[in-house]
């Protein structure tokens, strides 16, 4: 294909979680659901409906967003079938986007003052975080993503978010692999949403603290995840940096428009 004409084809895992049910059931018999239960015990299996219930309310509330707003940021997206730059494709994890109600409460839990601060979101996606983001008054947003189609939406939905709520209107997306990046001199708050595996998060830590030591500057870090228990590895990587103070935040609550409770941590640059 054409490097100038984006795959309109993601694989979008977050839709026909119904059909995939019920083709379970054609495929072996009407009572496959009960020998499942026997199988796995009534406490599992209730556990399981209530999380697949929860996703479909979270993901029916993130299109609800997407069509109020006149953008495409929802879904699951696979990355094995995308345009990606750089050697780390096999390290990303799926594109998923973060719920408005998590980001509004982890940036309640930040400093108000960051108006000259440059927010960046690495592994940026559709440009959901960032579109949230344009609601607090930084100096710029950016968004920093390998996967060029996810960046051709992004571009699209940037492009189309006009919402009263923006504090910000100064936001881009550049392709890039996260491990090449190169921060701009400006205070910083940088966010991670579990983007990618811990060897890649290495080194676009180490590329941060040593951008921070060549020109010292204010940044926060935020990293949050709600799956593959990334923040109990992210939260020892910053911290061991000994550049990183971090922050004491409140837990989480749940929110009906996230499909997970997110685990996060907040982390503020304070060289000795």
């Amino acid at each position: 294909m054409d490097r100038d004409t984006p795959r309109p084809d993601l694989q979008d895992r977050s839709t026909g979680r119904f059909g995939r049910a019920l083709d379970l059931v054609r495929q072996r018999g009407i009572l496959e659901p009960f020998r499942l239960v026997r199988r796995h015990g009534i406490g599992e299996s209730s556990r399981f409906v209530a999380r697949n219930i929860r996703y479909l309310i979270a993901d029916r509330l993130a299109r609800k967003w997407d069509r109020d707003n006149g953008v495409d940021t929802a879904g699951s997206i696979r990355l094995d079938g995308l345009d990606v730059v750089g050697p780390h494709r096999d390290e990303g994890n799926e594109c998923v986007c973060t719920s408005p109600k998590s980001f509004a409460f982890i940036m309640n839990s930040l400093p108000a003052d960051l108006g000259d601060y440059t927010f960046i979101d690495i592994g940026s996606g559709k440009s959901r975080t960032l579109l949230l983001a344009s609601h607090y008054p930084f100096a710029s947003i950016v968004g920093v993503e390998f996967a060029r189609e996810l960046v051709a939406i992004a571009k699209r939905n940037i492009e189309r978010y006009k919402s009263p709520a923006q504090k910000c209107r100064a936001l881009s997306v550049v392709e890039a692999d996260a491990a090449a990046y190169e921060f701009p001199e400006t205070p910083l708050l940088v966010y991670f949403y579990n983007p990618f595996s811990k060897d890649v998060f290495d080194v676009v830590l180490s590329n941060l603290v040593a951008s921070l030591a060549r020109h010292r500057r204010r940044c926060f870090v935020v990293y949050g995840s709600s799956s593959h228990s990334a923040i109990d590895w992210a939260r020892p990587a910053i911290r061991d940096t000994g550049v990183f103070e971090r922050l004491v935040t409140p837990p989480m609550p749940h929110f009906l428009d996230a499909v997970r409770t997110i685990d996060y941590a907040a982390f503020e640059y304070r060289p000795s």
